[in-house]
Order: C-alpha cells, then structure tokens, then sequence
C-alpha cells in the first residue's frame, strides 16, 4: 500500500490534518466572501438533519464522504497516475512521464464530474482540482495531503459552511445561496478562487517542510515486493 501513498505512519497523518486545516480554512474563507458580497445569507445553525439527531447524522455523513474521497484519490491519484508515470518513464523524461500522468488523471477526474456541470466553462473548476490534487501527490509521493485536503473540502463546504450544492447533507452553518450561480455555485468564480488559494497553501507547506519542490521518486519508480 505504501507504493501507492498509503504509508499510513505519523507524518502521514500529521500531513493529512494539515490537508484538512487548509480545506477547512479556505471553505471558511468562501463562506465569508459569499456572506460579505450578499451572495449568501445565514439562516440559522444545525439544520437538515432530518429524522437523526444532529450529531450521529453529521458522523455518517463525514463517513461516506471521507470514503468516496479517498478512494477517488487512491483510483486517481495513488493507481492511475501513479501507474501512467511509471508507464512512461524510461521511454520520456522523468519531469515529461509525470506531467503527462497528472494531465491525464486530470482530464479523467473532471470527465467523472460531468454530472454536476450544467455548461462546458464549468469543466475548468475540476481541472484546476484535479491539477490541485495531482500535484501535491507528485510533490510528496503520499496521498496525505491530497486525501486530508479533499475529505475536509467536501465535507466542510456542504455539512459545516452550508455551501454545497451537489449533496444535501446536514448543515452546521445554514445558508441560501442566492447569487449568480456563476460567482457561488459550486463550480463559480468564489471556489475557484479558493481552490487555487489552497493549492499554493500546500505548496507553501511542502516547500516549508521539504526544503525543495522536486517530482517524488516514489512516483515513477516500481517498488513492488
């Protein structure tokens, strides 16, 4: 599992925290942008929990949502990109085996997000995740960071912020959405400002904590047993 950036030791999951802390940050900075532009309005606290109560519905709901994260990255991220850059490398430059990888994956992942779009442009919101997500995995060659960051994006943008669209979930902080969906939908210009913010976060941080931001050799190099 570690060849697919699965490690699972401390400093994988003290870099999955800091994926969350950054997703969480940068979704709160969303919701203050949408409520501060009148895009959105507070309606109240701890809403749309249906027949649960609040808190054990919030727990399935960060359960299936951290499932469907992770193993969207573990597919796309860990076996696929993974499995394309070694594919290629030997045959083009390491640098060249690895950007073809992450375009492809990326490509893939915004295909699979084709349902949630109403207009073509709106592709452009998951290609910049996707490119997100897949760099941060070439940075490392763990998918710490990426699982952290993308568990806690989805999860704290609908269940805590109340600003998700595609899933109704349980909502600590209740909002209407009442701008143009081109600004606070979930593919408008709010998230992918926010989007790329948290991009450079983490890259921020791989460059704080590794000193360097080369391609990681785990990416392209078969480590079968």
């Amino acid at each position: 599992m570690s060849g697919f950036g699965l490690s699972f030791d401390r400093e994988w999951w003290h870099s999955f925290a800091v994926g969350g802390i950054v997703a969480t940050v940068i979704n709160g900075g969303a919701l203050i942008v949408s409520l501060g532009t009148g895009w959105a309005t507070f309606v109240g606290v701890m809403h749309g929990s249906g027949d649960l109560p609040f808190v054990p519905a919030m727990g399935i709901v960060f359960g299936y949502i951290a499932f469907a994260a992770a193993w969207e990255e573990f597919i796309l991220r860990g076996s696929m990109l993974t499995n394309l850059a070694e594919g290629a490398d030997g045959f083009v430059s390491q640098r060249m085996a690895v950007g073809l990888a992450v375009i492809l994956s990326t490509i893939v992942f915004a295909f699979l997000h084709g349902g949630k779009i109403t207009h073509p442009s709106q592709y452009g919101y998951y290609l910049i995740a996707g490119l997100v997500l897949s760099g941060v995995y070439v940075l490392t060659g763990e998918l710490a960071l990426s699982i952290g960051f993308h568990v806690f994006y989805n999860f704290t943008q609908s269940a805590i912020f109340g600003l998700g669209h595609s899933q109704r979930t349980p909502e600590l902080l209740a909002v209407d959405i009442v701008g143009s969906s081109r600004w606070v939908g979930e593919e408008g210009l709010v998230f992918v400002c926010f989007a790329i913010l948290g991009g450079l976060l983490l890259v921020v941080y791989i460059r704080w904590r590794d000193g360097s931001l080369e391609p990681d050799n785990r990416v392209t190099t078969y480590t079968g047993r």
